[in-house]
């Protein structure tokens, strides 16, 4: 089930005896937990009613004679299990022997009294093994993973709520511009957003503008669309402010190299007459990183983009055969980008 539909199940008191939840927003994760607890337990019951327990560490079968045993004087408890990696095919060091087949009996008939989570902070889970399938059955299952463009607009509209801030949509869309879609970078530079403006008060688009850093991402994404679009003095000052910020060059231009592949991916599909959505699926981005770079392909012929991934390649081998410094290098590659796409093709 999606993550927020989750969320209001819990607080209106619609608990689920045993939770699977998986991928890799830390964020999600968390509040997930932290929800569970909060709504089934009192502050007074949650010390001695919360156990947690990580699977490199303890037995399976431990665990789940601890699920079978009940609250110290409470009408409920939460036994966790972090880093659930019997369910992916991640490699571990753990020496410990886990008895799987203690589990099914008790996934087919839970303790009533205690809510079990399973947490595998991954990727992606091995559909093929039983284990996988028995949670997925038999649990309520909570996919962690990033949040469509939609789903994270709604996402920042409950944080501003529960933060007593107004935020207009353009304001939240230029949040996502400039810090992402990583919800603990969101919630950090809205929280930053409620102490200027104050509970109760409107989020500007100058406040976000003054307060929020913008993402190695979008400082790539500047530099591209400055750089191509003929901007060439913003795009070197853009630089050397990321290099004051300690950001490696090579590393810029691995990043620039990365999103010059996306733009030339996503026109290729785009003329394909794919969707966004396909197109996302296929190349394993988020939506809003394709959605943004579909905006954008429709400035810059193919032949250039090719053009300029090719000239990323010389620098790169000029900076490694020790030819040229890696921070002019770069910086002279942002001026071939704006000269690249001067050129015409026939």
């Amino acid at each position: 089930m999606e993550y927020i539909k989750q969320l209001k199940h819990i607080r209106n008191g619609q608990i689920s005896p045993v939770y699977f939840i998986y991928g890799t927003q830390a964020f999600i994760i968390e509040e997930m937990v932290q929800e569970i607890i909060s709504n089934a337990l009192s502050k007074e019951d949650q010390e001695m009613n919360v156990q947690r327990f990580r699977l490199a560490d303890t037995p399976l079968q431990f665990i789940i004679e601890e699920a079978e045993t009940l609250p110290f004087f409470a009408s409920k408890k939460v036994v966790i299990v972090y880093d659930f990696y019997l369910a992916t095919s991640q490699k571990n060091d753990s020496t410990i022997e886990h008895q799987v087949e203690t589990l099914e009996p008790y996934l087919k008939q839970p303790l009533p009294e205690t809510i079990l989570l399973f947490i595998a902070p991954y990727e992606k889970l091995d559909e093929r093994k039983k284990v996988t399938k028995q949670l997925k059955s038999n649990a309520a299952v909570v996919q962690a993973a990033e949040l469509s463009d939609q789903e994270t607009l709604k996402w920042i509209k409950e944080q501003a709520d529960e933060l007593g801030i107004d935020v207009p949509d353009p304001v939240k869309r230029r949040l996502i511009d400039l810090a992402g879609t990583n919800l603990l970078q969101l919630r950090s530079e809205l929280v930053k957003c409620q102490l200027y403006s104050g509970v109760g008060g409107e989020v500007t688009m100058e406040a976000v503008e003054q307060l929020v850093a913008k993402t190695l991402e979008q400082s790539i994404f500047d530099l591209i669309e400055w750089s191509m679009g003929g901007n060439i003095t913003a795009a070197i000052e853009l630089y050397k402010e990321m290099v004051q910020r300690k950001e490696e060059p090579l590393m810029i231009l691995a990043m620039l190299v990365r999103q010059l592949r996306i733009y030339l991916h996503v026109k290729e599909l785009k003329q394909r007459s794919y969707s966004e959505k396909q197109m996302a699926g296929m190349l394993k981005l988020h939506p809003y990183v394709v959605k943004l770079a579909a905006r954008m392909v429709t400035r810059f012929e193919e032949k250039k983009l090719k053009s300029s991934i090719v000239a990323a390649a010389d620098t790169d081998y000029a900076i490694k055969t020790g030819r040229q410094d890696k921070e002019l290098a770069v910086e002279l590659f942002i001026i071939k980008l704006g000269s690249l796409s001067a050129k015409s093709y026939t």
